[in-house]
């Protein structure tokens, strides 16, 4: 059995802990896990609940200078307390070694967690290190090395500052030589190597640096905001930058003050941290991604069960479907599937092709955050259609998602609406006026798509319309990014009239019903973007 080890306890009001296993370790120093093993007389214990585990820091020291930066390190961090810092419960000096008692986070270095993230999530996270790095600095403290490793995220994905090993303190003795760049290859600013003093803007400067590591691999073009403040952050002229990290949430969220920064969050107890930017978008995907797979649960469930059976699972799928978009999606598709083929509405083909087909759409739904949160996009263009809308799920599609989402989805929105008028509609295409009768769906997989393919090949106006959608859509989220939504609705209504009149309707009866959708959605979309500006969306 392992020897335990045991730290502090030696003085009068340090605590005792006993150290579990390493869990870090770096150039200068080791971190292990830990558990207090009695009550100091600072009541750390009683704050633990007894039991709860705490993280311990050991820098070895070797010389007078050392044993001073480790315990400036850990007075700087001990009189920090925000919600986005690792809270350093004490500081032991040893004989060898200075140990940083702090609060043991359950998580990931950024740079780990962030491997998966959206476009939206690193905005969430540059918004929690600009909260920190406000508060850090209206206590007179630089941290001077801000990077994605000396961030951890928890499990509830809230970010903690960690590592004031270097910090600078208003007041302090540099125990730094002068000209001598203290900080990370590649997140040091420029001024830094040319000997400056560090101010505010040196962490500015790393966090525009940690920005672009994180959106390094991100597939998507960046909007306008976020490339607005990489780039400003990241200026080698530090007049260039926002002035304080207040000044770069601005920059960052387009909001009048930071959004988390407390001084006084002793006496309060409680802080208070304002929505980030996306979320109501976000929320809104998930709710219309889940009407969706409620209403094709229920389509699905009416082919085999009973009225109340139906309900509920289409209920279940709904719910589903907000919490956990894509895997509901592909679960609904498949059901669907499965319905039709034992209620023999469909034969093998349409029964292997649908979830096949389904499955590479909500793959591929990295090409764009509104994609992995509404999947089930494209079967909108079926009831909007029914309802006389169908022309408007462009215009719907490019309000919520980012321009290449909003256009792939769209796309495959119109390829849905004809694919489900010649199966089980009445083969006339809305807003064609192509009259294909029926397509079987009895057939095989391999006759199904021999039949596609040779009714795209006779009949160019079926790809024109997904182009046509497409564009739209890209035109509208494009616009929107650039906060010209108005010139964007004239762009993409303008040009989907031409289109529809020069391209894709080939009667005349097809062309007034695109015109009346397209016109009733843009009604629509001017009135709720006019609503929403007006109270400052």
């Amino acid at each position: 059995m392992a020897e335990t080890h045991y730290i502090g306890g030696w003085a009068p009001g340090q605590g005792c802990y006993a150290l579990a296993e390493m869990v870090g370790r770096g150039g200068f120093a080791t971190v292990w896990r830990a558990r207090p093993v009695d009550a100091p007389r600072k009541g750390l214990l009683g704050r633990f609940g007894g039991e709860q585990e705490v993280a311990v820091k050991i820098i070895p020291v070797y010389s007078s200078q050392e044993r001073s930066r480790a315990l400036r390190e850990g007075q700087i961090a001990e009189g920090l307390r925000h919600r986005n810092i690792v809270e350093t419960l004490e500081v032991i000096p040893g004989d060898l070694e200075i140990y940083l008692v702090t609060e043991f986070v359950r998580g990931a270095p950024l740079d780990v967690a962030a491997r998966h993230y959206t476009i939206g999530d690193v905005e969430d996270v540059l918004i929690q290190i600009l909260e920190a790095l406000s508060y850090a600095h209206s206590e007179g403290v630089i941290h001077r090395d801000i990077k994605p490793q000396n961030a951890l995220v928890d499990d509830r994905g809230r970010v903690k500052l960690t590592d004031f090993g270097v910090a600078y303190r208003a007041g302090d003795t540099r125990l730094t030589q002068v000209g001598y760049a203290v900080g990370t290859p590649g997140y040091i600013a420029p001024e830094i190597l040319d000997g400056e003093d560090p101010t505010e803007l040196t962490d500015i400067y790393a966090v525009g640096a940690t920005a672009r590591a994180l959106l390094a691999h991100q597939p998507e073009e960046l909007p306008p905001r976020l490339l607005e403040f990489v780039n400003r952050a990241t200026s080698p002229n530090p007049s260039h930058r926002p002035r304080s990290a207040a000044a770069a949430l601005k920059v960052l969220t387009g909001r009048r003050e930071s959004t988390g920064t407390t001084r006084n969050t002793k006496k309060k107890g409680v802080e208070k941290r304002e929505t980030p930017p996306g979320w109501y978008t976000g929320q809104v995907l998930r709710v219309v991604n889940g009407l969706v797979a409620g209403w094709l649960g229920y389509l699905g469930a009416g082919l085999l069960f009973g009225g109340a059976e139906a309900l509920g699972v289409a209920a279940g799928f709904g719910v589903l479907a907000y919490l956990l978009p894509r895997l509901a999606a592909l679960g609904v598709i498949v059901a669907l599937a499965v319905a039709l083929f034992r209620s023999q509405q469909a034969g093998l083909g349409f029964a292997t092709l649908l979830p096949v087909v389904g499955g590479m759409w909500i793959a591929a739904g990295s090409m764009g955050q509104g994609t992995s949160r509404l999947p089930l996009g494209p079967l909108l263009a079926i009831p909007l259609a029914a309802y006389g809308l169908g022309a408007g799920l462009p215009l719907l599609l490019g309000t919520l998602m980012r321009p290449l989402g909003a256009a792939f989805t769209a796309a495959a929105g119109a390829l849905s609406l004809v694919v489900y008028d010649l199966t089980f509609g009445d083969g006339v295409i809305p807003y064609l006026g192509l009259d294909l009768g029926d397509l079987p769906v009895a057939l095989g997989p391999a006759d199904l798509l021999q039949a596609g393919e040779a009714l795209v090949q006779n009949n160019p106006q079926l790809p024109l319309l997904a182009a046509l959608w497409a564009v739209m859509a890209g035109v509208v989220s494009l616009a929107q990014w650039l906060g010209q939504w108005a010139l964007g609705l004239v762009l993409a209504a303008g040009g989907g009239a031409l289109g529809y009149a020069l391209e894709v309707s080939v009667t005349p009866e097809a062309l007034g019903e695109a015109m009346t959708s397209l016109g009733l959605a843009a009604i629509m979309y001017a009135v709720v973007m006019y609503l929403w500006s007006k109270v400052g969306g």
